[in-house]
């Protein structure tokens, strides 16, 4: 009769601990969102233009505009920066847009290459609380072998996105 109680007490022990196990595993992948979601705030610091014209023109040589861009870990806790994208604005289809959200009419946003450069290190990076990862943003005019006067003194905006 001793046997069957060992068993028993075995089964038993097994049971909790597989309860206990399931009910610390559901209390952890519980909720919609982790409490240490990544968050990204990026600034754009001034234009380090290295061109030697004060505009962009299509197809013109060395002819760059150059910014530093700063992405800085928002969270509290250690968070994975897998990649840092950047684009130009497009209003209504195919023009570029503005800082302000206005459409710059007859000027496309194909014709602008927008693209990070020289980054602080590869991603993907791991970045501590309150660190932050920098790299340069260059943008440049595309010939396009058609009129591009439409963009004459335009100032395309564009965005940057981290994640």
């Amino acid at each position: 009769m001793n046997r069957p109680w060992k068993a028993l007490a075995f089964l038993a022990a097994v049971a909790g601990t597989a309860l206990v196990l399931s009910t610390s595993a559901l209390a952890i992948g519980g909720g919609a969102r982790p409490a240490s979601a990544a968050q990204w705030r990026t600034s754009l610091g001034p234009d380090r233009s290295t061109g030697r014209l004060t505009a962009l023109y299509p197809g013109a040589a060395d002819d760059t505009e150059v910014f530093s861009i700063t992405v800085t870990n928002a969270s509290r806790a250690m968070q994975s920066l897998r990649s840092v994208i950047a684009s130009v604005r497009v209003q209504d289809g195919r023009d570029v847009g503005t800082v302000a959200g206005a459409d710059i009419p007859g000027c496309r946003a194909s014709w602008f290459r927008v693209s990070i450069a020289r980054a602080s290190r590869a991603l993907p990076a791991r970045i501590a609380p309150g660190a932050s990862y920098t790299a340069s943003l260059e943008l440049a005019m595309r010939n396009s072998a058609t009129n591009q006067d439409a963009c004459r003194g335009a100032a395309p905006a564009f965005t940057v996105t981290a994640r």
